[in-house]
């Protein structure tokens, strides 16, 4: 078919419409001033639609990032001590000589040690006890009330065994933390920025590292520095704890409930009052239950019969002794 098209004027194309076989029967004007109006009106609809999510997510970034600042108690408790160790108030107030000996190695590994075996027994029981059982919220309240307890048993600490003490609660809280700090913070977020918000409470466990560097280097001669340093963790602990008292339960947990109406409400607000969305976003997590409740609970034993559950135990504590072999813990 041999295609005809008289000149355009300005602004105007018109096209003919071919019938196959037969000459022209009608001609469709575009007005080219209309399709760009057309256009614009569009983009403005999708800049318009962008806005709107981005503001839908608002409440929940910001719920999803107070609660990743609980990424701050492991990283800060990691990197505060080793640095309070070299204070020399801090060494005259425990007795320890200018030279460590082995007696004083020995309480600075339980010193160490102390905080990281609190915080894995309490990751690993806290999960099924507290974490599902009563709730990610109060849990996270609960590991950062442990926290600041802690962090105030070290920084008034006037021995050695009160300072061990001090670091054992305080690392049970940030087991507790990190248990239902990520737990709470995926069930939250949106799906398009779920990776994203977990992501800022690893980031946060190494911003707190370098904090804790920083404000030892600024503290180190003050003669009440190791307090300052230690105490951090008090305001820290309270800080979160009496702020998530405001923050709502995740929809997951109260829908496992069985408190549907509650969780379609914390949804709601936290998909920027569209019902319509967290209605479909609810029955997505109604059928995840039901097919976790048809599966059935996991036991202990899986980890080790199950190849799923064993390759990622093994992965998992592999990367962990590798990146430990290397020597960087000594360094923080």
């Amino acid at each position: 078919l041999k295609q005809c098209a008289s000149s355009p004027p300005p602004l105007r194309i018109r096209r003919p419409t071919i019938c196959s076989g037969m000459a022209p029967q009608r001609e469709t004007e575009f007005d080219l001033d209309s399709t760009e109006s057309s256009n614009a009106s569009s983009d403005l609809g999708v800049k318009a639609l962008k806005l709107e999510t981005t503001g839908s997510r608002a409440h929940a970034v910001m719920v999803c990032a107070f609660v990743a600042s609980t990424g701050f108690f492991h990283g800060y408790d990691n990197g505060v001590v080793n640095d309070v160790f070299t204070m020399l108030h801090f060494r005259q107030m425990m007795g320890w000589p200018e030279e460590d000996n082995s007696k004083v190695a020995f309480e600075q590994g339980c010193t160490v040690n102390g905080f990281n075996i609190g915080a894995a027994v309490a990751a690993i029981l806290a999960g099924h006890l507290l974490v599902d059982k009563y709730g990610r919220k109060p849990a996270l309240i609960l590991g950062s009330a442990l926290f600041a307890v802690g962090g105030a048993i070290q920084c008034t600490a006037v021995s050695a065994l009160m300072l061990i003490l001090g670091r054992i609660i305080a690392g049970v809280g940030v087991g507790i933390t990190s248990s239902a700090g990520p737990a709470y913070i995926a069930e939250v977020s949106p799906e398009a920025i779920r990776g994203s918000m977990v992501g800022i409470y690893q980031s946060n466990i190494c911003v707190a590292i370098l904090g804790a560097a920083v404000l030892n280097y600024v503290v180190h001669d003050l003669s009440y520095g190791w307090q300052i340093s230690l105490g951090v963790q008090v305001v820290m602990g309270t800080v979160v704890a009496v702020g998530l008292v405001f923050v709502s339960e995740t929809p997951r947990f109260l829908e496992n409930a069985g408190r549907s109406e509650e969780a379609l409400q914390v949804l709601t607000r936290l998909r920027g009052n569209d019902e319509a969305a967290a209605r479909r976003e609810l029955d997505s997590v109604r059928a995840e239950i039901r097919e976790e409740e048809q599966a059935g609970s996991a036991s202990w034993s899986e980890i080790f019969t199950n190849p799923f559950f064993r390759n990622v135990v093994v992965i998992g504590c592999l990367t962990q002794f590798f990146q430990i072999i290397t020597g960087i813990n000594a360094m923080v």
